[in-house]
């Protein structure tokens, strides 16, 4: 079956596909710069529905095997994963008027934040991705997805689940992703405690990341970057993060920008800096 979703404003193709390409796990979904489309296999009440995604400048279509009862559900899962129903009008045009944001404004006009197809896994990668570079927390994730991820006959694996993480014991994740022993503690528990009251919290943000914060192994950047990217807080800017430092660094910007930047402003701000940085340095 094939489902249209229309996207408010432009979507930027290419951002879009270079932000999940950055994140994209061996064997957990394949990208098609060429054509662009997304293959991905996504868990829906435990049915596992096997999603191809085109992208055009106006919206997604979505060539699908779930069933007709699962269609508001996956609906809701693209929307927000990729952010089409996200206005950013007000943010561009209040950034806009500041001058460290003007010319990155009018370069990348048309981001949009992409997020995570599901609140665990934005969760679980992000733990993953601690103080280690994007290039090795991929690696380690990709490690993750390929031993615990259930297989589907696409050939592509799910994200694994809150339940089959927290049924392992710390040294049993840590022999799988093969990392420090307190970064596979952390994930265990933040996976248990995911199971007894952060799935329930994902809709009060404040509830949520506030006992995020309080789990041992958890720092202001792993909730910060899981109220940007897993929960879509608009307000949040990522200054603790060392790409936005450093592209704040490039273009002379002082590192207390935040204090400045309009109300809900804040993840564009956000998305301006990593998209100078990403262009900046090639990449």
């Amino acid at each position: 079956m094939r489902l249209r979703l229309e996207a408010e404003g432009t979507l930027d193709i290419a951002h879009a596909l270079s932000v999940l390409s950055l994140h994209s796990l061996p064997g957990q979904e394949i990208i098609n710069f060429g054509r662009g489309e997304v293959h991905r296999i996504l868990r829906i009440e435990d049915h596992l529905i096997d999603a191809r995604l085109t992208l055009d400048p106006s919206g997604i279509c979505v060539d699908h095997d779930a069933p007709l009862e699962l269609l508001p559900r996956l609906q809701a899962v693209i929307i927000h994963w990729l952010g089409l129903e996200q206005d950013t009008t007000g943010a561009y045009q209040a950034l806009s008027e500041m001058s460290g944001f003007r010319s990155l404004a009018a370069a990348f006009p048309h981001l949009r934040l992409i997020s995570y197809p599901d609140l665990f896994e934005a969760l679980a990668t992000t733990v993953i991705g601690q103080q280690v570079s994007l290039a090795a927390a991929r690696t380690l994730a990709g490690r993750y997805v390929e031993h615990l991820g259930e297989a589907h006959p696409s050939g592509l694996r799910a994200f694994p689940t809150a339940e089959s993480t927290a049924s392992l014991n710390p040294t049993e994740i840590q022999a799988i992703i093969r990392c420090p022993l307190s970064r596979a503690a952390t994930l265990h528990n933040v996976a248990s405690w995911y199971l007894d009251d952060g799935q329930e919290l994902g809709q009060r943000p404040d509830e949520f990341l506030g006992q995020l914060l309080s789990l041992r192994g958890v720092g202001p950047w792993t909730r910060d970057y899981m109220a940007l990217r897993g929960l879509r807080d608009p307000m949040i800017f990522l200054d603790s993060d060392l790409v936005v430092r450093r592209a704040l660094k490039d273009l002379g910007m002082a590192p207390g920008t935040s204090a400045s930047l309009p109300e809900g402003s804040g993840y564009l701000a956000t998305l301006l800096l990593w998209a100078h940085d990403s262009a900046y340095r090639g990449k």
